[in-house]
């Protein structure tokens, strides 16, 4: 049984038909999103790419075989789901830095822009739940 067989067997649920419809609608809209990740630096692929192969998941067994084995991003969805849904330690911390910079970023700039502070506050808010979510709820691996 090959690796793909395997994370096929453990992580393809199928839905109701109706779902099913919305999650392959809403799996080749994240997968467009990270097509155009390929091409435009700096919009991530990967980060589209994992939400689509779960949302094919759940969806199509077709469609989540071409997730974990397409050309583009297929080996980064297959090692993210034989690893057990986790991604390395560095890059939690990586993904930490990114997150505290664009929030204080764009808070910046919202106050700049003549916000008396609601929209500024809310975006560190939001921040910090994203620290927190990658920091504790985000499984993650030793490389």
């Amino acid at each position: 049984m090959s690796q793909v067989d395997e994370m096929v067997e453990k992580y393809l649920h199928t839905s109701n038909p109706f779902k099913r419809v919305l999650y392959v609608f809403l799996g080749f809209l994240f997968t467009i999103f990270a097509i155009v990740g390929i091409f435009i630096p700096g919009w991530p692929t990967v980060s589209w790419a994992v939400p689509a192969a779960f949302l094919f998941s759940l969806s199509s067994e077709r469609l989540f075989r071409w997730s974990l084995t397409n050309r583009f991003f297929g080996s980064a969805i297959l090692e993210y789901y034989s690893t057990g849904k986790t991604i390395p330690k560095h890059s939690k911390y990586f993904i930490s830095l990114f997150i505290s910079l664009m929030s204080i970023i764009s808070a910046i700039v919202v106050f700049q822009l003549g916000d008396p502070g609601y929209g500024s506050a809310t975006i560190l808010f939001v921040g910090i739940l994203g620290i927190i979510y990658v920091s504790f709820v985000v499984k993650s691996r030793a490389n």
